[in-house]
């Protein structure tokens, strides 16, 4: 079935710069999303994404289709994910749940896409959080500060530091009621 993203995929092949920046303006969130989840580092994540793009721009003659760009561009993050976590020597475990779910997976042309956008709805329901209970959950559960620390560094009390918690967690499961997958992930990937 051919599609209007087909027909921008098509535009691409040909050299056509505004098509390849509105498939970037639509594929760099997801991507970095996706990226940031493998690697745990913002810089090291958009470099990734940056390169897999410039890579499909590179390649750009080879896609006929919307999907096998799609499909390219997560393969390309991935396997440069998982690249830069065998350099970093993180830890086995890490590394051999990652290339298990990698594994089971890579038959699923959608998987990684799914995944994405299953990441970009929880970290759009983080965003979308009011500032300092944004600040707190970031701090908490993304750079694992402890409430001493959180209140230190916000000058605010431990005490407000648990109770922003408290409320970034309930603002985010409703946010995410809708959307199990996003709101598992959440408690499976983020906060345990």
């Amino acid at each position: 079935m051919h599609t209007e993203k087909d027909d921008l995929v098509k535009a691409v092949a040909k050299g056509n710069i505004k098509a390849f920046n509105q498939l970037f303006e639509e594929f760099y969130a997801p991507l970095f999303y996706y990226s940031y989840n493998l690697v745990q580092d913002k810089e090291e994540a958009k470099d990734i994404v940056l390169t897999a793009l410039y890579k499909g721009w590179e390649r750009r003659t080879q896609f006929l289709q919307y999907q096998h760009i799609k499909s390219f561009l997560y393969l390309v993050v991935r396997n440069a994910g998982l690249n830069f976590l065998k350099k970093e020597h993180h830890s086995a475990t890490r590394l051999e749940e990652i290339f298990l779910t990698a594994e089971t997976h890579t038959q699923d042309d959608d998987y990684l896409a799914t995944e994405a956008e299953v990441l970009k709805k929880v970290f759009r329901a983080i965003d979308d959080l009011p500032k300092k209970c944004r600040e707190v959950f970031k701090l908490t559960y993304l750079e694992n500060k402890s409430v001493q620390e959180i209140a230190e560094l916000l000058q605010i009390s431990p005490s407000n530091v648990s109770a922003q918690r408290h409320r970034a967690l309930s603002l985010l499961r409703l946010a995410l009621a809708e959307s199990p997958f996003a709101l598992l992930y959440l408690y499976t990937h983020i906060i345990f």
